[in-house]
């Protein structure tokens, strides 16, 4: 008799947990994958002093655009409302001279942020880092600074290597695909020696 009430209770229990797993999956909507991704940048960057060794590379900010989904939550449609950020951090490989233009070479790692809480302040650089991360890459970059004018271009190729399911609304939405690469361009000028560095606005698209 006790071992049939064991056997019951395991197969009761069994159930519950079948039950409660099914119950969870049905609660939460399958997510939506964007494979072409589409971003507009707005941001600051600030490089280690002269003579650090490693040089390192800092880049922060947050997306004016993101194709398919809300960037800002209000009217004044800046760092203090929006909804995703990000925040890079590079080391320097060389540097090429060529008359007044500095050809830089850095990689690094690049990770988007939800951040709902729209506190982003470039007074205060970690603001761009403290949500919830839904896409991390790895990325080369060059930059081509003209010294005498202080502008400069970039180009990166950042490979995805983990991305996560995050909520708008009623959704559930999933930026790219471990393993899938996409391009940033960016431009800006230099103010050195800051802080920051200096400033920058670009896009990024799929390939």
């Amino acid at each position: 008799m006790k071992k049939g009430l064991v056997l019951l209770a395991a197969v009761l229990a069994v159930s519950t947990l079948a039950a409660v797993t099914a119950s969870t999956r049905a609660a939460t909507p399958t997510a939506t994958t964007v494979r072409t991704l589409s971003f507009e940048f707005a941001g600051q960057f600030v490089n280690s002093p002269p003579g650090v060794t490693p040089a390192t590379h800092e880049h922060y900010g947050y997306l004016s655009y993101a194709s398919g989904l809300k960037a800002f939550d209000g009217a004044a449609e800046d760092e203090t409302t929006a909804l995703f950020t990000f925040d890079a951090n590079a080391r320097t490989l060389r540097v090429i001279s060529d008359g007044p233009m500095r050809i830089i070479t850095r990689v690094g790692t690049l990770t988007i942020y939800r951040d709902l809480s729209s506190n982003g302040s470039f007074g205060t650089p970690g603001s761009f880092s403290d949500g919830a991360p839904v896409l991390v890459t790895r990325f080369r970059q060059q930059s081509v600074l003209d010294t005498v004018s202080s502008t400069f271009t970039t180009f990166h190729e950042n490979k995805i290597t983990s991305t996560k399911p995050f909520t708008v609304g009623t959704r559930r939405v999933q930026l790219g695909v471990a393993g899938e690469t996409f391009t940033t361009q960016l431009a800006g000028h230099a103010n050195m020696p800051g802080p920051p560095s200096g400033y920058f606005g670009g896009f990024a698209r799929s390939r």
